[in-house]
């Protein structure tokens, strides 16, 4: 098929198939889920010198914005947690100053790190694909 507006460039069939075999897009969610589950545990280095309650706050906090980056690319609501995620990254801030009564100074960087996991787990998610078929199961399973 020529395209008109491309003055009669042919299409390849390699632009109509899905950027990431299945297989790829496992990877690709493992890959990030593994590096930034490492550089948020070093990002939240120092986190450990507030008093045990508000230690327990930030983990809480962090746990929860972790948890809905997961869902992200597990949940056939994955428009719900990527909105919900952007949400949450954005008024962490307000939540943890009003929560947590010391200054974090690696807060900044808490919320870039979140921020960037969730926007990369969003594109992954949403990239085309090929789709992993389920096989059917029966009653007895």
């Amino acid at each position: 098929m020529l395209l008109q507006a491309w003055g009669g460039v042919r299409v390849t069939p390699y632009l109509k198939k899905p950027w990431m075999t299945a297989g790829e897009y496992r990877a690709n969610l493992q890959g990030l889920n593994v590096f930034f589950g490492a550089v948020l545990g070093v990002v939240m280095a120092g986190t450990e010198r507030l008093p045990p309650f508000q230690y327990g706050i930030m983990l809480l906090l962090m746990a929860s914005l972790v948890i809905t980056i997961l869902y992200i690319s597990s949940s056939p609501k994955r428009l719900l947690y990527s909105a919900m995620i952007l949400v949450g990254i954005a008024v962490m801030p307000r939540i943890v100053s009003r929560l947590v009564d010391s200054e974090i100074a690696s807060l900044p960087y808490l919320q870039v790190t979140l921020l960037v996991w969730a926007l990369l787990a969003i594109m992954i998610e949403f990239a085309p694909r090929e789709r992993e078929t389920v096989p059917a199961t029966t009653i007895d399973d």
